[in-house]
């Protein structure tokens, strides 16, 4: 590594070493100007990947405010769209790797999936000449607010969204111990664990990544690169004509319970849409 890498970069070579997958690094593509940060080829094809880094906000932000989830993110799948427009006939990745801004969530499926496809909401039936809507038909949907004026899908090119995060699996796995049994003292949680864990360390970091897969990508993003013990996949499945579903399709044995039980909370069934519906995704 040289003094020119990111730190979501190092974190994200820290992965790519983690599980034996090799790369390029800023690799010259001919006729291209742009050098994405990583090409991979798998399965008979070339994969090209970028990171982007979220800086942490600057010191002195007090007090009470609103903000919007989408914006920061949408920010940068701007730029991902920008670096990627000369490699549209390749599959792309953009990687995402927050240094800490608290007004960045990139674990939260409505807000990643929301990013791509439009406001996470609900909707139901509305009868105008009562002014009484039907709530029985709650449905969640995406409500299109990234470019109102266009009804065709707006990206294409990008595959995948992909969150670079680093976890202490030890640690959570305490925390788990603990919720299960809230009565007992944290020493007694610790010396269960160091039996199950003889390596026990709750500082062990190790680098994970969640894939969000791009419904209306051109070229699908890999089902079988990014499956390491602690990397979780969102992918589409479809469940009939037009009809689609996204959903936790793929999860590494590795992943704490602890994240899992969070996962769910946050993501209560899967969203399903309808393609026929043109998706407008950023």
């Amino acid at each position: 590594m040289t003094g020119t890498h990111t730190p979501g970069e190092i974190l994200f070579e820290q992965y790519l070493q983690s599980q034996a997958i090799t790369f390029e690094f800023e690799k010259q593509h001919l006729d291209k100007t742009k050098r994405p940060d990583y090409t991979k080829q798998w399965e008979n094809q070339t994969v090209i990947l970028d990171v982007k880094d979220f800086d942490p906000p600057e010191r002195g932000l007090t007090g009470f405010g609103y903000f919007d989830p989408y914006t920061r993110i949408r920010e940068k799948i701007e730029q991902g769209r920008d670096k990627f427009k000369q490699y549209k006939e390749f599959c792309c990745g953009l990687i995402l790797h927050n240094l800490g801004n608290p007004f960045v969530s990139l674990h939260e499926p409505d807000i990643m999936l929301g990013a791509m496809y439009g406001d996470s909401g609900f909707t139901f039936p509305i009868d105008l000449r009562r002014g009484v809507g039907d709530t029985k038909q709650l449905k969640r949907a995406f409500l299109n607010r990234i470019r109102p004026n266009r009804s065709e899908p707006q990206n294409t090119t990008i595959s995948a969204l992909i969150t670079l995060v680093k976890i202490c699996p030890h640690y959570l796995q305490l925390l788990d111990l603990v919720r299960e049994n809230p009565g007992k003292e944290i020493a007694e949680h610790e010396a269960n664990i160091r039996n199950k864990i003889p390596n026990y360390d709750p500082q062990f970091e190790v680098p994970r990544v969640i894939v969000w897969h791009n419904a209306v990508a051109r070229i699908a993003f890999p089902k079988s690169l990014f499956r390491g013990p602690y990397d979780t996949h969102f992918d589409i499945v479809r469940v009939g004509d037009g009809e689609l579903e996204q959903d936790v399709t793929w999860e590494g044995a590795a992943v704490p319970d602890r994240l899992r039980l969070l996962q769910a909370l946050q993501w209560q069934g899967c969203i399903r849409f309808d393609m026929r519906l043109k998706i407008r995704s950023t």
